[in-house]
């Protein structure tokens, strides 16, 4: 059970840049640790940054995160020996490359991802507000896997890249989302992030 509560918003919503004026990124924050923990893709040790890109590295893990206070974005990049997952996003279990259900020595897991608001029965997918018939109508012409579906219809390329919609996906293809076939291929970032913040990690 996790000792930690969950952002009060959901991990695609917290790097969003403000709506009027401009963002302001601080220098980049390095940091070698032993364990890093992650609570819903958010890092507690870390002023609450939030997780939008990792990696296995020769020495651990590498982990790319920010966190956006108003106008100002302190952006981190972080080393870790052992991650501990507490509440992780499906998503980030499938951008490390691990089985959550047999996770390698250096990850621990624990705890149900953040449970997610009911789809709209008329929507496929809220965030590009692509209806439903849209869906059935890519499946009448041969699509056959949510990666196929998410081609052809634009579903799962919204704000929350596919949390709240590739279950259902899944589910109208007879399919579950833990299947090859029933889930999309991540790619990083993790969570919508501004250009400024990604270019803070480029070298030189």
């Amino acid at each position: 059970m996790s000792t930690h509560p969950l952002a009060p918003l959901p991990a695609w919503d917290r790097l969003a840049a403000p709506l009027v004026g401009s963002l302001e990124v601080g220098p980049l924050r390095r940091a070698n640790v032993d364990e890093l923990l992650v609570v819903d893709d958010e890092l507690p040790q870390f002023d609450a940054a939030t997780l939008f890109w990792a990696w296995a590295d020769p020495a651990g893990w590498s982990v790319r995160a920010a966190r956006i206070e108003g106008d100002l974005a302190t952006p981190f990049a972080i080393l870790a020996a052992r991650l501990r997952l507490e509440r992780p996003d499906p998503n980030l279990a499938r951008l490390l490359e691990i089985d959550p259900a047999a996770p390698p020595a250096s990850v621990t897991i624990g705890g149900r991802a953040r449970a997610l608001e009911p789809m709209p029965r008329h929507y496929a997918c809220i965030c590009r507000l692509t209806p439903t018939e849209q869906v059935y109508a890519a499946m009448e012409a041969g699509w056959r896997t949510v990666d196929e579906l998410k081609r052809a219809t634009g579903v799962a390329f919204g704000q929350c890249q596919g949390r709240r919609c590739v279950a259902g996906l899944a589910h109208r293809l007879d399919l579950t989302a833990d299947q090859p076939r029933g889930t999309i291929t991540p790619r990083p970032p993790l969570v919508p992030v501004p250009a400024s913040i990604l270019a803070a990690f480029a070298e030189g």
